[in-house]
This record gives structure tokens, sequence and C-alpha cells, in this order.
């Protein structure tokens, strides 16, 4: 169970890094998107894998992040609509501040 805990880990911190490089190699808002989602995805499994020890209050917290989840997307990609509406872009550019 010990090796099962530090596999799960493992990928969960493979994966956090994989999302990462995602957020910071890209410069379009729904890939940053994906990114973020994969890094909170990844913080969700080393969650659970750590309150392992009590199954109900696993699956409590999952639905309760998971939920949270979905409300940052669905907020997120309405952001970035009414963003694409008015500049035309999916691009990150247009969000930065002259000078900084």
């Amino acid at each position: 169970m010990l090796l099962l805990s530090y596999i799960i880990v493992t990928t969960a911190i493979v994966i956090a890094s994989i999302g990462v490089y995602g957020l910071v190699s890209s410069r379009n808002l729904i890939r940053q998107l994906l990114s973020i989602e994969v890094i909170f995805n990844s913080v969700i499994l080393l969650m659970l894998i750590f309150i392992g020890g009590n199954p109900h209050l696993a699956t409590m917290i999952a639905i309760i992040l998971v939920s949270v989840v979905a409300g940052e997307v669905v907020i997120v990609m309405a952001l970035i609509l009414s963003m694409y509406r008015s500049v035309k872009t999916l691009l990150s550019d247009p969000l930065e501040e002259p000078g900084v």
C-alpha cells in the first residue's frame, strides 16, 4: 500500500509539472485554462491520497473540489468569451500591461 502511495504522489507531481509547463509555455488562453485544470486535478489527486484513511471524507472532499473546479471553468470560459468578443483574439497578449 505504501508503494502505491509513492507511485500516486510521483504521478501527481509529474502531472502538475506538465500543467505548469503548459501554463508557462502557451499564450493561448484556452490552453492556459486546460493547463490550470491539469494542475487542479493533480492537486485533487494529492489531497485524496493524503486523506485515504477515511473513504467517506475523501469522497466528500473530491465531490466538493470537482464542483469548485467546474465552477471555475465556467467563470473563466465566460471571461475568455467576453475578451474574445471585444479583442477578437484568444492570445493573452492584449491582457499584458505596457511597460511591465
